[in-house]
């Protein structure tokens, strides 16, 4: 089934740069993108605040688990896949435990990691992630949700739009910025 998104012709770099070159704010580069993915046969989709499904348990396993106000995330992501992650409502330390992957930044640059590696994520941060090896990510957050779902909910939204203002407003003006510097 996963066939289709594991195999194709050019380089996983420049895979994840295509989607950096189209024009708007990344979340709407990846808005599109992911618009685009629903036409390929093969693609899932992972909705925020729902629990997994049997296909991602399989493939994707994640290990949550909550206490004393943390959430903690750890999932398992095959070689050869492309993740595109939530976008993510609070800064929080993101740690790569196993392997090596490319990720497209919110500055739209291809950065590639092996393990063990930390980012410090912000808040709106939306990774676009190519799994050069089978690798391990570890997401720690706060929350004081009680089920996996909720908490789930609570550091992650499926729309930048709910984002709060300032978030949005700065990089807003941040691309606005980037294109001032192009014309010039």
């Amino acid at each position: 089934m996963q066939e289709s998104l594991t195999t194709y012709e050019i380089g996983a770099e420049d895979f994840l740069m295509h989607v950096a070159e189209k024009s708007g704010l990344m979340w709407e580069k990846i808005e599109e993108f992911l618009e685009e993915l629903k036409f390929i046969k093969g693609a899932v989709f992972h909705e925020c605040g729902k629990p997994q499904e049997e296909w991602m348990k399989e493939s994707c396993p994640l290990k949550q688990h909550i206490e004393g106000g943390l959430y903690t995330r750890e999932l398992f992501m095959p070689k050869g896949h492309f993740i595109v992650g939530m976008i993510h409502k609070q800064q929080h330390p993101t740690f790569l435990l196993k392997g090596e992957l490319s990720y497209l930044t919110d500055e739209g640059k291809v950065v590639k990691i092996k393990a063990p590696y930390r980012i410090f994520t912000q808040i709106g941060t939306q990774r676009l992630l190519y799994m050069h090896e089978d690798s391990i990510m570890c997401c720690v957050f706060k929350s004081d949700e009680k089920t996996f779902e909720e908490a789930e909910a609570d550091v992650f939204t499926s729309n930048y739009r709910t984002l709060p203002v300032e978030v949005i407003e700065r990089r807003e003006l941040i691309n606005e910025n980037k294109e001032l510097c192009l014309e010039i």
